[in-house]
């Protein structure tokens, strides 16, 4: 008989995971908000631009929600394919960062530096998180 020894996941993964979690709830009340907001824009006449793009950003932001929720569920199953789905998601999360704070930096939307920052700060800290030996160290068996 194999005895199984159980490992406790390492506190950086514990902190990827949890992360990843808010970024899931975060990600899954932003789509929400504005498919809320589109539809309501039109119930009432007002002229929305491009509502069809907004709605497939809106539907894309849930489907990445419900996407690292389920991974993080399968965390602590130490799934290979759930640290591949959570350093793709990061790693786009970084380079949307990048995007927003050059935005920022060229005056072209009203976000503040702050916020952007914050959108940096956090996958940079999930990724390294991950892929450091103990956090890809966890997801391969």
């Amino acid at each position: 008989m194999v005895d199984q020894v159980l490992e406790r996941m390492p506190g950086r993964v514990k902190f990827a995971v949890a992360g990843v979690w808010a970024q899931a709830v975060v990600n899954f009340f932003a789509g929400s908000s504005l498919l809320s907001e589109v539809d309501s824009r039109l119930a009432h006449g007002q002229e929305v631009s491009e509502p069809g793009l907004v709605r497939g950003l809106a539907y894309f932001s849930i489907a990445v929600a419900v996407l690292l929720a389920v991974s993080s569920l399968f965390a602590q199953k130490r799934f290979g394919w759930v640290w591949t789905v959570f350093v793709i998601v990061e790693t786009l999360a970084v380079v949307g960062a990048l995007f927003g704070i050059l935005a920022v930096w060229l005056g072209l939307q009203g976000v503040s530096e702050t916020s952007m920052v914050i959108s940096l700060v956090l996958p940079l800290a999930i990724g390294g998180a991950l892929i450091t030996g103990r956090g890809q160290d966890w997801f391969t068996r």
